[in-house]
């Protein structure tokens, strides 16, 4: 028997910023209240793994778009890592050894709990923020997929289905999933999917959302806010809007002869940015960039009182096609 090709489409994106289901739309669920995932079995060292696992990912995907991006790069990618753990719990053979390879996925045993740990602390609701994550499958209407396969991506990654029709309604079906997406995002993230991204061919769409709308525990004053110059590499200055801001409490810093690192609290101190400032190259920072780095610095950090802060203000949105990445990093898109 001619073996069947299934061409999956991986949708993901973020959106950092801060509604009614669509009742005419086929939506796998409310996209403001994702499901909620099976947890039993996670323990605090298989979640500091699948985190470990995520965030060397995030280094290696970063090392290979910085050969071909130029300009400012934002990505998620505990996104993609989502999107790709649902494709790996149908990958077999070589397939799903390439992808636990490149997502340095612990044993389904170890990922599926702690995964579904790690969703749902995201999707916990907090009342100083909002955060949240979705996943969902886009299923071609006369496609089968195994029973098994669905019941293990909806237990542990939330992962309901719905079906749409690529071949006949095309045009229906991205619609549906664009609306889908609009209100997951709080109407951000409009028309994602275009006719070029799915073919007669396509038989699952699989999409994941990272939502997030927070304010900083200490606010930056806009009637600071003033055009300066920012150094964007050693030979080139831009002139930006530049945020100020005089903190009155001790913040976690960091410096030497090579950067400035600083953490900067969400209100409600459970989430928090790193920022990372080479002192005067960024392609050699770039260079050695990893969780092994990440983790030194932030161990070297101190509670520091600081005279003034200044970041650029900054707004820009940005759509990858990975499928050249990922070749580089052994992964093919097509599963038999």
């Amino acid at each position: 028997m001619k073996p069947k090709i299934l061409t999956l489409i991986i949708v993901l994106f973020v959106i950092v910023v801060g509604s009614a289901v669509g009742i005419l739309f086929n939506f796998p669920y409310d996209p403001l209240k994702p499901p909620k995932a099976d947890d039993t079995g996670s323990t605090p060292e298989g979640i500091q793994e699948v985190v470990n696992a995520n965030n060397q990912f995030a280094f290696d995907l970063y090392s290979e778009l910085i050969k071909s991006k130029h300009g400012n790069i934002f990505y998620s990618p505990y996104s993609i890592s989502a999107a790709f753990a649902m494709v790996y719990e149908g990958a077999r053979g070589k397939t799903s050894e390439e992808i636990q390879s490149v997502f340095h996925f612990p044993e389904y045993s170890e990922l599926r709990p702690n995964f579904a740990a790690i969703y749902n602390e995201i999707n916990s609701n907090h009342k100083d923020y909002e955060l949240r994550t979705g996943n969902a499958l886009w299923l071609q209407k006369d496609f089968h997929l195994l029973k098994n396969y669905k019941d293990i991506i909806k237990r542990y990654y939330g992962g309901k289905a719905a079906e749409v029709d690529f071949s006949r309604a095309p045009d229906a079906s991205i619609k549906t999933i664009n609306t889908f997406i609009e209100e997951q995002t709080n109407h951000k993230i409009k028309n994602l999917l275009s006719r070029g991204d799915i073919d007669p061919s396509t038989l699952l769409v699989i999409t994941n959302a990272v939502y997030f709308n927070g304010e900083w525990m200490y606010k930056f004053d806009p009637g600071r806010t003033e055009d300066m110059y920012f150094r964007i590499d050693p030979k080139n200055l831009v002139k930006v809007p530049m945020m100020s801001m005089k903190p009155k409490e001790k913040l976690n810093y960091f410096e030497d002869k090579f950067l400035q690192i600083l953490k900067l609290p969400y209100k409600g101190n459970r989430l928090s940015m790193l920022i990372i400032l080479p002192k005067d190259n960024l392609t050699m920072l770039e260079s050695k960039l990893s969780a092994e780095m990440i983790s030194h610095y932030r161990e070297m950090m101190k509670e520091t009182y600081l005279d003034e802060i200044l970041i650029p203000k900054f707004e820009f949105d940005t759509k990858y096609y990975l499928s050249h990445i990922f070749f580089k990093l052994e992964i093919f898109y097509q599963f038999i």
